[in-house]
């Protein structure tokens, strides 16, 4: 009995490794046919009838690789909850993961749009406009879930949320912070729908960064991220990406691709 034991658990040992090969081989072989991706709805980039930039460029890169898109619309720091609780495989709109610093996303080597953070303020809360610096000591506010804090270049010693762009431009108004910070087109688009008088206010760029489709940290969203970038390199070379964003008069950010 004795001398049989060690070899029992060499068996052991070769058929568990045997089956963990195997499951390997298969999970990476497994055709991805659906991706769920949660995101805020933003005007002319993620509409709720299924249009909008991002999602345009999305599905120009995966549904001709047999992938359809499932969408689901969450406020967006409810779907960062959800990529780290890895229940949805992708969200719009964060900056790099190593710059988020949250090492549940992976962001693709292509971000999908730069964007413009700019702020909203009256022209009398400071004296001259210095960039980020303007904003050191000053009440802010900004989307729940957005976290300039985390990118600004400044010590930050408090801040408020609010739930949308239009809630925020009204708590402006009415005195409850002095700057408002935003992604430009979603300011922009705001106050042309709401009629917000802008008569006595002035806005100023205060970041600009890159934009990613973020995955979430797995195996899938690895290889979704891979698909990704092999299908918006060929956007860009074949011109359609350009087309997209043309589409949505929103002003191409990849002038230097646009030939490649």
């Amino acid at each position: 009995m004795t001398c049989k034991a060690p070899l029992i658990n060499k068996m052991l040992i070769v058929v568990s490794v045997f089956t963990l090969l195997v499951s390997t081989q298969l999970s990476a072989g497994t055709k991805i046919e659906q991706i769920l991706i949660v995101s805020e709805s933003w005007d002319k980039y993620t509409n709720t009838d299924g249009s909008g930039l991002f999602l345009d460029i999305t599905r120009a890169i995966f549904e001709p690789q047999g992938i359809d898109l499932d969408i689901e619309f969450l406020p967006y720091k409810r779907a960062l909850l959800r990529l780290q609780a890895r229940t949805a495989d992708a969200m719009f709109g964060t900056y790099s993961a190593e710059k988020e610093g949250k090492d549940y996303l992976i962001t693709p080597l292509n971000p999908i749009d730069k964007e413009q953070t700019v702020a909203i303020y009256k022209p009398g809360t400071t004296d001259q406009w210095q960039g980020p610096l303007s904003l050191k000591d000053a009440r802010l506010a900004w989307v729940r879930g957005y976290d300039y804090h985390e990118n600004l270049p400044i010590k930050v010693n408090g801040y408020a949320e609010v739930a949308n762009s239009e809630q925020g431009l009204s708590m402006l108004q009415a005195g409850r912070f002095d700057f408002f910070l935003d992604h430009a087109g979603e300011l922009y688009d705001t106050i042309a729908r709401t009629g917000f008088d802008t008569s006595d206010y002035q806005t100023n760029t205060v970041l600009e960064e890159n934009v990613y489709m973020a995955f979430a940290k797995t195996s899938r969203g690895e290889r979704l991220a891979s698909l990704y970038d092999d299908g918006f390199n060929m956007l860009k070379r074949n011109g359609k990406l350009k087309a997209i964003f043309d589409k949505y008069n929103i002003v191409y950010p990849f002038p230097a691709d646009s030939d490649s």
